[in-house]
């Protein structure tokens, strides 16, 4: 890096650390993010410059124009006949203050809304910093609109999202709208009642003089409260008591922490979402904000994440990188810049830190910080997440190239039929018979695409299947379904079902052989075991003993026993067998699949137990704790099977009559 390149750095920097500690001024509008109208009148001598929100200029043109014209507020009272007095000048301009506060929730947060400072503790006027600010204009661009607010915030620390949204709505139920009932949602209430803690500190700190309000118990209840001169309540609830929301009839909900709200076998973060915001009218001036540090990947959070971010739901997603918050910033001395310049072009990190936006002064402050604190990379990026792919990462031994499972991403799609599928009984040779599918919301089966009946091709489709066990804490037993007929035209195979569930080890397996017996007779290909599972069910692992049975009644199961060796009456032995040799082997292949596009991947739960697989300090695969690679290990053995094991598929000719002796079917 030659001296030119040092002194342009140097010079950009400048001008992003001008950008970041720009003035900010709520009444004169200065760095506001909404568009604004500026106006200067005086009042007794006193000069005022205002930059009121342009909406509100746009309703209020002809009394605006006047101001600015005449300048002073006593000849805009004698224009209009009103007496110039104290009494009406004090009355005109509360109620210009009044009607401001309508249309500018900056000015009115920093004139009545009161918050304690995180650093001093000290009660002061909430003035918005500038990620408050980046998030503060998708809401209100949504309001200007006249649609229903929806927004997704993915947090970084310390830079107060909470504060924000709950301020955000005290606006809303304090300034425009009475009976506007809002909820508070967090893992455990808690929490709900320290964010509501927000709302009780504003109320009792509102100005006097500008009407003041009261909060009471709601209905003699020790946790929900009132707003009696608006007559809004402000409900609390977690989601491990979600019981206590439904009956609420909720304008606004603050969904905080989404991301820690726990699932189990009988509720699910998605049932409680759904549950709140189905009771929000789709009206304006309605409001659900989800907020979360970001923990991991395949949760709840995340996929709202990645549905909003895909243009799939009505949420605008923000995202505040830790460079773009004011606090994390570290001074370097002028006579070192130089040398800083050079030490981050040879350092790739920084060198992407700065592409990004980031100051000298924050890209020094994240690597002392990181060293102070003796983080690894993997942490630092959850902790400090520099882009919202960073915020979501959960684990820095990750096996499967994130830019890998990004690209494969763009193949999911929503099933065509969720349910189950069954038999005339659970199992044995009547398991077989009778073979239906049975829709439920809430099944464990997934279909894509149903099996083709019309076209008979061999070899076409392939069921695989990683067992688990049937209690709550156990690994899930999964099955995938592969179709290979794109292999036929030069292209890949796809996933068209999956069955993911807890259930018994014998019955799972003769529900695989009813999904393969439904897929035209499908090659199953089961995992036989699997060296490093520790979850399986204290019964034992019978599923050999299982195996041997089906085949019976259903042949086509994949054998690993050499031909030869049976032919010689070794035992056949059914299934894939998982080793430390096998393992590693199919685990690179899919990771080759997923780089060059092997393979079509419908299903968006492979991508989550894809992005928490990693390689653990003994050097075997895993998955991170408390997750799982049930789907993982499914999808890359029945891709083993498709691209490595059976034969390209062939269309099988209808049969035609001919001489005794001669072929009869054909194939192409």
């Amino acid at each position: 890096m030659n001296a030119s390149d040092v002194n342009s750095i140097i010079r950009e920097n400048k001008a992003r650390r001008k950008a970041l500690f720009a003035p900010y001024d709520p009444v004169t509008g200065v760095g506001s993010p909404i568009e604004r109208e500026r106006i200067e009148f005086s009042v007794g001598g006193n000069e005022f410059v205002w930059g009121i929100p342009v909406t509100m200029y746009n309703e209020n043109a002809a009394l605006i124009d006047a101001i600015a014209r005449d300048h002073k507020l006593e000849s805009v009272l004698q224009s209009h006949g009103i007496p110039a007095d104290n009494t009406g000048i004090e009355l005109f301009l509360r109620d210009l203050i009044n009607q401001r506060f309508r249309y500018d929730f900056e000015f009115w947060a920093v004139t009545a809304a009161r918050i304690q400072d995180k650093r001093t503790k000290q009660i002061v006027p909430f003035s918005l910093n500038q990620p408050q600010r980046k998030v503060l204009a998708v809401p209100e661009r949504m309001r200007v609109a006249g649609v229903p607010i929806r927004i997704i915030i993915d947090k970084a620390r310390q830079w107060g999202g909470s504060t924000l949204v709950q301020i955000y709505m005290a606006w809303i139920q304090l300034i425009h709208r009475t009976r506007w009932h809002s909820c508070i949602v967090t893992d455990v209430e808690e929490q709900a009642r320290n964010i509501r803690a927000m709302y009780s500190r504003l109320i009792t700190n509102y100005p006097k003089d500008l009407g003041g309000f009261e909060l009471s118990p709601l209905e003699g209840s020790n946790k929900n409260r009132r707003i009696d001169e608006r007559d809004c309540s402000i409900i609390i609830g977690s989601s491990q008591k979600p019981d206590s929301l439904r009956t609420f009839d909720l304008a606004m909900s603050h969904l905080s922490e989404v991301s820690f709200w726990r699932t189990t076998e009988l509720r699910s973060a998605e049932d409680l979402a759904q549950s709140v915001r189905a009771g929000v009218a789709q009206v304006p001036f309605s409001l659900i904000a989800l907020e979360s540090t970001a923990k991991g990947v395949g949760n709840f959070f995340h996929r709202e994440w990645l549905s909003a971010m895909d243009g799939k739901s009505a949420y605008a997603p923000v995202f505040v990188a830790w460079f773009e918050i004011e606090l994390y910033q570290k001074d370097i001395p002028e006579a070192d810049l130089s040398a800083f310049v050079k030490w981050m072009d040879a350092e790739p990190y920084a060198s992407y830190l700065w592409s990004l936006g980031a100051t000298l002064e924050g890209i020094k402050w994240y690597f002392d910080f990181k060293n102070g604190e003796n983080y690894d990379e993997w942490r630092m990026k959850s902790e400090f997440p520099s882009t919202w792919e960073e915020s979501f990462q959960a684990t820095g031994a990750r096996v499967f190239s994130p830019a890998y499972v990004n690209q494969a991403r763009k193949h999911k799609m929503d099933p065509e039929f969720v349910g189950d599928i069954r038999g005339k009984t659970i199992r044995d040779k009547t398991a077989l018979e009778d073979i239906e599918l049975i829709q439920a919301d809430r099944g464990n089966l997934f279909i894509w695409m149903y099996p083709d009946k019309e076209e008979q091709v061999s070899n076409r489709y392939v069921v695989s299947m990683d067992i688990g066990g049937r209690s709550p804490e156990a690994d899930y037993t999964v099955m995938r379904v592969f179709d290979r007929y794109g292999i036929m035209d030069g292209g890949v195979p796809e996933t068209v079902a999956t069955f993911k569930g807890h259930i018994d080890q014998d019955l799972g397996a003769w529900k695989a052989v009813q999904l393969a017996k439904f897929y035209n007779n499908a090659l199953f290909i089961p995992e036989s075991n699997s060296y490093d599972k520790t979850s399986i069910e204290a019964e034992g692992d019978h599923f050999l003993t299982i195996l041997d049975e089906i085949v019976k009644y259903y042949p086509n199961i994949f054998a690993r026993t050499d031909p030869e060796k049976i032919r010689q009456g070794i035992p056949v032995k059914y299934g894939f067998h998982t080793n430390p040799v096998s393992k590693p082997m199919i685990i690179d292949f899919l990771n080759a699949a997923l780089r060059d596009e092997l393979f079509y991947e419908r299903d968006d739960r492979v991508f989550s137990e894809l992005d928490t697989y990693e390689i653990k300090p003994n050097g075997r695969y895993g998955a991170v704790d408390g997750c799982h690679d049930d789907m993982v290990m499914a999808t890359a053995i029945g891709l083993w099977a498709c691209l490595k094991h059976l034969p390209p598929p062939k269309i099988i000719l209808p049969t035609v009559k001919r001489r005794p002796g001669r072929i009869t079917e054909a194939t192409i």
